[in-house]
């Protein structure tokens, strides 16, 4: 059903065209052969067409902000579940480690802005246009919707940042920079309107276009960050009974193709195999650009399979991770040893830790861990992700076994072809979900606690333990509560771009705290020695290596800063804004 909606986004030829300034001197002829402002926002179709334009930055993968190697799932590895490759990439290993400047190259600003003048561009001109006004508003509140989204991201990661509200055409001066409180309360607004215009359901042609429960969702998850939570518990309990949001039975089912637009989903991107194949990057916008998602291959293992590609594995589950996952087995004769929810975030051998569950193949059945981990993370296949950098995942001793675990959760693990994004369209059409009645229950649960509702809040944590195959908790005291609730957001959520952002809101105000922590979790780097001999040629050949047992913070949370809380502003986009200045801790 992905393609009824996605077929509008063939029509991206025209979106340069449709987001330039119009002059309105009359002496200015119009050219049929190119349209503008004026000709363009005259039809019901062509209203459309507008609306495809500014849901298209969540599309782009690559470029995109949600994309892969220059988009925000890169950078959510400063949070404490996932482990980055050492200095694999070097201008994001600068976010990573943090050393980055006001001149390291941007990942996100610009993308964001593209975003929210595409909606203020839609809503100033959309509402103008002679139509039927019931799918004008909801077009609209669609707008107001990713306009909120988009504001709501520069909250959580610049915190400070320039609100426009207005097309460029309708506001040429430049604007200042507005604080974090005025930032989050324009992505309020913005949600609100949604939540008034959005309808409650959608028909399945429709599917991948926001509806009222993530407009309520999001507002929600906003009034989180204000601290209002009581606002918030509102919100979230409008959706939790009357709209048919429930947890999947199979945790698995939330990042598969063939279980997409289930009934945990509250908002996801919507893929598919259209257009160019060959455009494997994806960032194209002309009318046969590529819909596929990307993310298989950055996350995905090197596999070495016949005809199975492999990916670039660049990120990792992090050693605190599976410690917490390992913490707490499973009651007496489960049908796992561990929750469940390990089985789906990780590969890794369960006979390595006398785990009732049967070993598993992967990629039609083809591939076992022991080879995609030499693949992957030793010198005998690629080296490019482990031992052979001298650094590897402190992975914990497990019964006398040392850990051997690699990402699988957006791995398209089940896909015969493999993991590739090179022509392979079977790993390029999973949806990402963005929004997850799972996270709608821990953000209630939150709420719940905050405003001294105990009960509440396990009611919440304990539809999620019991989902992932644990047992019931009953726990009170607001701190006991709290820990449970963190831990299980950990487990749930692991690299789905919510844990850095959950750090930042729970310690952000003590900084020195944050340190503390992430440099604790984070001294989770073994060190290797790395034997070499020469070879016929004269030249070095990695022949072995042995493990020291020295463990280290390669991340750099050592000398991690306030500052580092937020990304700065652009430099260049300061020198080009007069009435933009950087901000404080930046300058």
């Amino acid at each position: 059903m992905k393609k009824n909606f996605i077929k509008y986004m063939a029509t991206l030829a025209f979106v340069p065209m449709l987001f330039s300034s119009c002059s309105d001197d009359f002496l200015n002829e119009i050219d049929p052969n190119h349209q503008t402002p004026v000709t363009f926002w005259t039809s019901e179709e062509n209203v459309m067409k507008g609306l495809s334009a500014v849901y298209n930055p969540f599309r782009r993968m690559t470029s995109g902000y949600y994309g892969g190697l220059e988009g925000i799932m890169h950078l959510q590895m400063r949070g404490d579940d996932l482990y980055p490759t050492r200095g694999e990439e070097p201008y994001i290993w600068e976010y990573l480690s943090f050393v980055n400047t006001t001149n390291t190259k941007d990942l996100s600003w610009g993308n964001i802005y593209e975003g929210i003048q595409m909606a203020n561009e839609f809503i100033y001109r959309a509402a103008e246009v002679d139509m039927d006004q019931t799918k004008r508003e909801q077009m609209i509140g669609e707008a107001y919707f990713l306009r909120g989204f988009w504001y709501f991201r520069l909250r959580t990661d610049y915190r400070d940042a320039v609100i426009r509200t207005l097309p460029q055409d309708a506001d040429p001066e430049t604007h200042g920079l507005s604080s974090g409180e005025e930032v989050l309360e324009q992505a309020i607004s913005d949600f609100k309107e949604a939540k008034q215009r959005l309808p409650k359901l959608r028909s399945s042609d429709e599917n991948g276009r926001v509806t009222q429960g993530a407009a309520i969702a999001m507002l929600g998850k906003a009034y989180i960050w204000k601290g209002d939570f009581q606002s918030a518990k509102a919100e979230f309990e409008s959706i939790m009974n009357g709209y048919g949001y429930d947890l999947t039975q199979k945790y698995e089912d939330n990042f598969r193709d063939d279980t997409e637009f289930n009934a945990e989903s509250i908002w996801e991107i919507n893929y598919d195999a259209k257009g160019n194949t060959g455009d494997s990057w994806g960032n194209g916008t002309s009318d046969d650009s590529f819909m596929g998602n990307n993310l298989a291959h950055y996350f995905g293992p090197s596999l070495n399979g016949d005809k199975i590609g492999g990916g670039w594995y660049k990120m990792q589950p992090s050693p605190y991770l599976i410690k917490e996952f390992i913490s707490e087995p499973r009651p007496e004769g489960s049908d796992s040893k561990w929750d469940k929810r390990m089985y789906t975030t990780c590969f890794f051998k369960y006979s390595d830790f006398n785990d009732v569950k049967a070993d598993e193949k992967f990629y039609g059945d083809k591939i076992e861990f022991d080879d995609m981990f030499k693949w992957t993370a030793l010198p005998e296949g690629s080296g490019k992700y482990g031992i052979a950098r001298g650094y590897a995942p402190a992975y914990p001793v497990i019964e006398g076994t040392k850990g051997r675990f690699l990402m699988k959760k957006f791995a398209t693990w089940w896909c015969p072809t493999g993991c590739t994004m090179y022509y392979n369209d079977g790993a390029r059409i999973n949806n990402l979900r963005i929004m997850r009645f799972a996270e709608v229950l821990l953000l209630h649960a939150e709420a719940c606690l905050e405003t001294g509702d105990e009960s509440g809040a396990m009611r919440d944590i304990n539809r999620i333990r019991v989902r992932a195959g644990l047992p019931e908790k009953t726990l009170s005291g607001k701190d006991a509560i709290m820990a449970e609730l963190q831990k299980q957001k950990l487990l749930e959520f692991a690299g789905e771009n919510i844990r850095w952002d959950d750090m930042v809101r729970w310690y952000g105000k003590e900084p020195a705290q944050l340190k503390a922590i992430m440099h604790e979790r984070k001294t989770d780097s073994e060190r290797y020695e790395l034997i070499y001999e020469k070879d016929a040629d004269g030249k070095d050949v990695l022949v072995g290596y042995e493990a020291t047992g020295e463990i280290y913070d390669t991340q750099g949370f050592d000398h991690f800063e306030a500052k580092f809380l937020y990304f700065p502003i652009p430099q260049a986009e300061v020198d080009a804004n007069l009435n933009l200045e950087q901000k404080a801790e930046w300058r």
